[in-house]
């Protein structure tokens, strides 16, 4: 489950990285599915989920994202 999480996780970052933002957020909703109870790892997942969801100027989508996070995390 951590191998896979985490091989997940560089896919997602290396979409984030060729700015192919919608992959990257599907590829990061993956990732948290994978492991709900992970909360340190989910809260990293959804700040970078957060980071592409500004990309795409999707603000409050990006707010519920971070709310979370800080949730998991705080």
């Amino acid at each position: 489950m951590i191998k896979t999480a985490a091989s997940k996780k560089e896919l997602a970052s290396e979409a984030f990285k060729e700015n192919k933002f919608e992959e990257a957020i599907t590829l990061f909703d993956e990732c948290l599915a994978l492991d709900t109870l992970n909360l340190n790892y989910n809260a990293t997942v959804l700040l970078n989920k957060a980071i592409a969801l500004c990309k795409l100027k999707k603000n409050e989508l990006a707010l519920k994202a971070l709310n979370l996070c800080i949730k998991y995390s705080p």
